[in-house]
């Protein structure tokens, strides 16, 4: 199952919108199928097993009860209306976002057991990129280029399994990418897809890239050629998806290669950068397409989108500095980004339309602490730096832990600068590809007290 778990996991359109979105998406039926499975055919075997840490249990409690006597205060304070999710509701998504980390933490330890396991993921997952890049990416490059020849298939695509927003403008070609001219992958739009590849697959390549593991040949100390094909394809899909997201991608993994990286591996990158740089410098002061492009998406952002997302990140920050310790909890954040965001960011026709109505959380990070504040965030910080002194210290240190180590590295770089935009970081593609790692940690630790023993 260990090489399927990506696969499933990016399947995220929703079969109806009457109950929380996680429960509404093909892997949580798909994976729920298996832990029942699971229990079934082993039941002694895995509840002998010590499965949940007290201190992960007594957090999560704390965190329940914190939720429960924020949404009481909130209701009290401004009843419900659209800029809220009603109190029951809101309940229920908090509960989801609980369910949904309690899926993928049993379905990895399920999973995955043993090395052989965490290959079979690592190279499921490899193998899931590059049947998307065939059969979904690179005919929606096609067609975002202007080139109709895979029109027909990415209209198909987009009507049968892709999510989409309710804006009928966005798909008046069949398409998001026929219509908008941008690729957006199996997600609901272009910055969800370089949040996806940045956070699921990148981290793998460049680990590989860096310590010559060939995914075909499942093998260290290879030349690489497979990682480095996946490499250059996923930045062109950066560049060409035509988002933020993805230009910050770009710079990340360029920051990743030159510094990172060993011996003539790192020094051929730096060449590459210092090349690259030089390139798009003069492309940005003599080609008008390429200015326009940079500044439409990365150095001068303007219009009312690029205004609400400001305004918007400004509010939940204040509202974060307003109420730091606890936060004001999940379901009523939109009535203080609408009181914190500056003026000046409300003076447009979208925001009097819809953000008004319903402002969106538009930063992950802004979002979380807005919401649950540094008394539930820290201790993910704390988790995480235990997560690389378990690697360090406690694991032999061989190829597989090294290999894996770097590829939690990176991925927690990308998923940390990235979350302060906005990309589907709450998915279950997104959650797996976190809680490998936790995974990873815990069973190659105890194999090592086995031994010690």
């Amino acid at each position: 199952m260990s090489a399927w778990l990506i696969f499933f996991s990016l399947f995220v359109k929703q079969f109806t919108n009457v109950i929380p979105q996680p429960f509404t998406v093909l892997p949580f039926f798909v994976f729920s199928a298996y832990l029942i499975f699971k229990v079934t055919l082993q039941p002694k075997e895995l509840f002998q097993e010590k499965i949940f840490q007290g201190k992960i249990v007594l957090y999560f409690v704390l965190l329940t009860v914190s939720e429960i006597i924020l949404l009481i205060w909130n209701y009290s304070k401004f009843g419900s209306d659209s800029q809220d999710f009603n109190i029951l509701g809101s309940f229920f998504g908090f509960l989801s976002t609980i369910l949904s980390l309690l899926i993928v933490y049993l379905l990895l330890f399920c999973s995955i057991r043993f090395d052989a396991d965490m290959y079979r993921y690592i190279r499921g997952t490899i193998l899931t990129l590059a049947v998307m890049g065939i059969l979904v990416l690179v005919p929606q490059l096609i067609v975002a280029t202007g080139k109709n020849w895979t029109l027909s298939w990415v209209n198909y695509i987009d009507q049968s399994i892709l999510p989409r927003w309710g804006i009928v403008g966005d798909y008046v070609k069949g398409s998001y990418a026929a219509t908008m001219h941008r690729a957006n992958g199996l997600e609901i739009e272009p910055a969800f897809l370089a949040g996806q590849l940045a956070v699921v697959f990148l981290p793998w390549v460049l680990s590989a890239v860096k310590h010559g593991y060939s995914f075909i040949k499942n093998k260290f100390g290879q030349f690489p050629t497979e990682a480095y094909v996946l490499l250059f394809f996923i930045a062109a899909v950066f560049a060409l998806a035509k988002t933020t997201t993805g230009l910050v991608a770009i710079g990340l993994t360029g920051l990743v290669l030159v510094w990172d990286m060993r011996g003539g591996t790192q020094k051929f990158f730096i060449t590459m950068a210092i090349l690259g740089l030089a390139a798009i410098t003069l492309a940005y002061f003599t080609i008008n397409s390429i200015h326009g492009f940079l500044d439409g998406y990365l150095f001068a952002k303007g219009g009312q989108s690029a205004s609400n997302r400001t305004g918007g990140t400004i509010g939940l920050f204040l509202t974060f500095l307003h109420y730091p310790l606890f936060g004001v909890g999940n379901g009523y954040v939109s009535h203080y980004i609408v009181q914190f965001a500056p003026r000046n960011t409300k003076l447009n026709v979208e925001y009097l339309w819809g953000f008004s109505h319903h402002y969106a959380v538009l930063s992950d990070w802004g979002g979380f602490l807005a919401q649950y504040g540094l008394l539930f965030f820290l201790p993910i910080i704390r988790k995480v730096r235990e997560l690389f002194y378990d690697f360090r210290t406690k694991m032999p240190q061989d190829n597989l832990t090294i290999f894996v180590k770097d590829a939690a590295k990176y991925t927690m770089i990308m998923y940390g600068v990235l979350a302060l935009f906005d990309f589907n970081w709450f998915s279950y593609y997104s959650l797996i590809s976190i809680f490998v790692f936790v995974r990873f940690a815990q069973y190659r630790m105890k194999e090592t007290q086995v031994l010690k023993s």
